[in-house]
């Protein structure tokens, strides 16, 4: 969600607790926040009232938070003790503390997921598990209401939803330990809406100062293709965060995709490298298409990570964006790169994924993944003679059975994959593969769909059936 710069300084019912007025909480509220912060947004000030009890103990997402807590208080002014957490037992009904946290730099102590805090000019976007200190059980029927009071013209961009009251944010009925990000400040700010599905744009400024109306038109072109190609994205919003300066030869070194609140797309880039270098590049399509399946546990990153892969290419041969050939050359290509790395290491595809977190390889896991989801299309493909593809599974699944409030097992989803289409595929696929020591046997798949592998090079059979298949899988029909 966008919210437009302030023309005044806003202070929405803020709690002047220092000045001994108590908390003003909305009545639906059962924990409300107001944040403040200053002009060199170095750290935020936040009021929390609870509408009744309050809990026992307030914790944070990020293992850095402690460290980058300064204090907190009760509502007399007197210092909070704090151990790892915020100790709130024994405070009176309807009772509010304050505390403070520095965002001043991005701590790295105990939290190796990566920075939380990303500074820029004028602006910085900070994680929300370095500062959202919450009851460590929040049920679903339990809302929670966050305020800003930003400085005058600053900016704010932020996973939650505005409520009917202004200036009022709901945080949505997410696991409150999945990441998220806010982004205050002065930076580059639009609103797209594609299919549907509105993207909120936020760019960050840096040196040399990115051509933001080109990357907002790029994200916007992407969105189209993907979801024009797989069909429409079931988020009824997406945040969009890109960070320039990354150095790195490539467009786009570092992407990934946070699900708290409503889903939000990460991009570090490049922004001296030439606009049609983002266009040729794959990573927001690989990104976008996670957004087909829900939150699944990091356990079986084999399975989001293998859709998200083999989709990145074919998206884009749909699109005409790369040739059908260039497609499948690129995929042969990854699945090459995974098949060496299976072998080298003798490692399931389950303990690849456990070693992935650890630094070690990940091609195994991406390109494994990615075989199993061919395997599947191909197989649904012709057994149906072209009734059922992985797209209508797909797209079946998200009409029926999409939970975003929860995280998911691979076998869950699979399982359902497997009901929605009346036969057992995607199950006993798992099964064959994500427990044995061997990359997936690509051999029929590549004999039905006349792909002839020669020293490293792919051929295309011109035979009718084989090309029916390949164009199935390439093109969108009635395209």
């Amino acid at each position: 969600m966008l919210i437009a710069a302030l023309k005044k300084s806003q202070s929405v019912k803020f709690c002047l607790i220092w000045l001994g007025l108590m908390c003003t909480v909305d009545a639906r509220a059962d924990y409300h926040y107001q944040v403040s912060a200053e002009l060199d947004l170095k750290k935020l000030t936040v009021d929390l009232c609870f509408k009744g009890q309050a809990p026992e103990k307030l914790v944070a997402e990020s293992l850095d938070a402690s460290v980058a807590l300064i204090g907190a208080w009760d509502e007399s002014g007197d210092p909070i003790t704090l151990s790892g957490f915020i100790p709130t037992a024994g405070l009176s009904e309807g009772a509010c503390i304050h505390y403070q946290v520095d965002i001043s730099r991005g701590v790295q102590r105990h939290d190796m997921t990566g920075p939380k805090v990303y500074k820029s000019i004028d602006a910085t976007a900070v994680s929300n598990g370095l500062w959202f200190w919450r009851p460590e059980i929040i049920p679903h029927t339990r809302q929670v209401f966050v305020e800003f009071n930003l400085p005058v013209d600053y900016s704010l961009s932020t996973p939650w939803s505005l409520t009917e009251s202004e200036g009022v944010l709901e945080v949505p009925a997410t696991p409150f330990d999945w990441p998220s990000w806010i982004v205050l400040g002065h930076f580059f700010k639009k609103e797209v809406i594609v299919n549907g599905t509105q993207f909120d744009i936020s760019i960050l400024d840096g040196s040399p100062t990115p051509d933001a109306e080109a990357l907002a038109e790029w994200i916007t072109q992407e969105a189209t293709h993907v979801q024009s190609a797989l069909g429409e994205i079931s988020f009824s919003n997406v945040q969009v965060f890109i960070f320039p300066n990354a150095r790195a030869r490539q467009p786009v070194p570092v992407a990934y995709v946070t699900r708290g609140g409503s889903p939000t797309l990460h991009l570090m880039i490049n922004q001296r490298r030439d606009m049609q270098e983002f266009y040729d590049d794959w990573t927001v399509t690989h990104e976008l298409s996670h957004l087909f399946l829900p939150f699944i546990s990091p356990d079986d990153a084999w399975f989001y990570e293998g859709f998200a892969s083999y989709y990145q290419y074919v998206v884009r041969a749909r699109k005409g964006l790369l040739s059908p050939q260039k497609a499948w050359s690129n995929l042969l290509y990854g699945f090459r790169r995974g098949s060496r790395e299976a072998e080298a290491r003798g490692l399931t595809l389950f303990e690849a994924t456990q070693k992935m977190y650890q630094g070690e390889p990940f091609m195994q896991v991406y390109w494994g993944g990615a075989a199993m989801m061919l395997i599947a299309d191909v197989e649904l493909i012709k057994q149906s003679n072209g009734v059922w593809s992985l797209d209508r599974v797909i797209q079946e699944f998200n009409l029926c059975c999409m939970d975003r409030t929860r995280a998911w097992a691979a076998l869950e989803v699979l399982s359902i994959f497997d009901e929605l289409y009346g036969y057992p595929l995607f199950v006993p696929l798992m099964n064959r593969y994500v427990n044995a020591n061997e990359f997936p046997d690509m051999a029929d798949t590549f004999q039905s769909l006349g792909l002839v592998v020669n020293e490293g090079d792919v051929m295309l059979t011109d035979d009718a059936d084989h090309r029916s298949l390949r164009d199935t899988i390439m093109f969108i029909p009635n395209q």
